[in-house]
């Protein structure tokens, strides 16, 4: 079955383009599209299998902007305060660790790790080279486990 492109409502542009003004971003439409689908969400599949077989899991997606719930809005925050620049966060592990998609143009659309408490001097890690290939790469648990997860 095709994905079909959402209209987005008035007040879904205003709360994009309130964050796109206030950080000087621009949010790519794909993304901007399941935000407003999966915002806040969990999935049954939330495991991702790396090309170097490491797995990992995707705890929830983020809400664009909420003020009691983790938000891409709070954590992009956190990422200007250590000075990440170019990665939108898009959901969280179970560890509170981000994953982001990249808006710098040489990494443009891959997803990226921010360990920012793993003791690394440098918090990024790679894990795929498209948003669009990490989200279709999603698997169940039950999925993992049976590939040695």
């Amino acid at each position: 079955m095709k994905q079909l492109e959402i209209i987005l409502s008035l007040n879904t542009k205003e709360r994009f383009s309130s964050i796109e003004t206030l950080y000087s971003i621009n949010i790519p439409n794909g993304l901007k599209q399941f935000i407003v689908l999966y915002e806040g969400k969990q999935t049954i599949q939330k495991v991702y299998r790396r090309e170097s077989g490491i797995f990992d899991s995707i705890n929830q997606f983020l809400y664009l902007d909420n003020e009691n719930k983790a938000s891409i809005k709070k954590i992009y925050e956190g990422h200007l305060f250590y000075d990440i620049v170019g990665f939108i966060p898009f959901g969280i592990d179970s560890g509170g660790w981000d994953y982001n998609y990249s808006i710098n143009p040489d990494t443009f659309g891959q997803v990226w790790l921010n360990k920012f408490d793993s003791g690394d001097e440098d918090t990024l890690e790679f894990v795929c080279s498209s948003f669009e290939k990490f989200i279709d790469g999603l698997i169940t648990e039950e999925e993992a486990i049976k590939l040695g997860y």
